[in-house]
């Protein structure tokens, strides 16, 4: 009986451990969703209403890590700092490899500088880069975030199997 319970705890905790990993594309795909349709409301933002960036920021509420973001990036807007350090932050960020780190910090390092017009074609063409982005977090979150979760399970039941 104990062989039981000992084996249905070791098969949760290895399935809580794929889970831990699997967050990550989880992480990713969300946090690209989420970018991309701030995107598209600073678009519109620019074309139509034009408010003041600080005030656009805190006008919709966003999820997750990319709220954490603004959130960083409207105290930079604050302190008028001059550099983007809050991304390289290894722990907060760290589900974005290094070649996306660098696509936000270029993105942010331009949002609210110069013209509507330079900026209307600046992040227009980012779209595209954003579309690919978020397609990819979301095929990499299907492919191995369920890969992750299975695999923990299995070895889980491995080890139940082993110890019966």
């Amino acid at each position: 009986m104990i062989k039981f319970f000992l084996g249905l705890a070791v098969v949760a905790f290895t399935s809580f451990c794929g889970r831990l990993l699997a967050r990550k594309y989880r992480q990713r795909s969300g946090f690209f969703k989420q970018f991309r349709e701030f995107n598209e409301r600073f678009l519109n933002e620019i074309t139509y209403s034009r408010r003041p960036l600080k005030d656009f920021i805190t006008s919709y509420t966003y999820e997750g890590e990319f709220q954490e973001l603004l959130r960083d990036f409207y105290v930079f807007l604050k302190d008028n700092s001059s550099s983007l350090s809050f991304l390289n932050d290894g722990q907060k960020y760290a589900f974005l490899k290094v070649e996306e780190k660098k696509v936000v910090a270029d993105y942010f390092q331009m949002l609210g500088k110069g013209d509507s017009v330079s900026q209307k074609g600046y992040f227009s063409s980012v779209k595209d880069t954003l579309i690919k982005l978020q397609n990819d977090a979301q095929n990499d979150a299907k492919r191995y975030g369920d890969l992750y979760v299975k695999i923990g399970f299995l070895c889980g039941l491995l080890l139940l199997i082993l110890m019966v």
